[in-house]
């Protein structure tokens, strides 16, 4: 009895560690399938999309029009709700640390799937999603 507590204290927090892990591999996939997605959306409606992240409120959302003041939010294409994805009740323990774009948390792009700027949107302090300013693509860095 005493070997198999042992076993289940050393095991439990490396088993916590690979499910969040995966959770934050999860959400640095599905940011960078929804950017690729804005990107590919901008192009094929002739319109300027957004990717807005609301780091107080560990969310980001999805919207389109042609500048800050008039964007509304993109349903989703499988619920038909407005497009926020709330880490907070869609993934525990994943946060976002920071997201930076040419100094705000916000990117744009536009009817040719240009982005308005590159940069970083940072999960849990570890894992980085990067958007190449020239071509708008997203990828994780290692």
């Amino acid at each position: 009895m005493a070997i198999l507590g042992v076993l289940a204290a050393i095991s439990v927090p490396k088993i916590g560690n690979i499910v969040a892990n995966i959770q934050e591999k999860a959400v640095a996939e599905r940011i960078i399938e929804d950017l690729s997605y804005l990107r590919s959306r901008a192009v094929s409606h002739h319109d300027t999309t957004w990717f807005v992240v609301n780091q107080a409120q560990n969310q980001y959302g999805l919207y389109t029009g042609p500048d800050a003041g008039s964007r509304m939010l993109i349903p989703d294409p499988q619920s038909g709700d407005s497009f926020v994805l709330d880490l907070d009740s869609a993934y525990q323990d994943v946060f976002i640390s920071s997201a930076n774009f040419g100094g705000v948390s916000e990117i744009s792009f536009n009817w040719w799937g240009i982005s308005s700027s590159g940069g970083t949107i940072v999960l849990n302090s570890s894992r980085t999603i990067t958007v190449v300013a020239e071509t708008g693509m997203a990828h994780e860095t290692p």
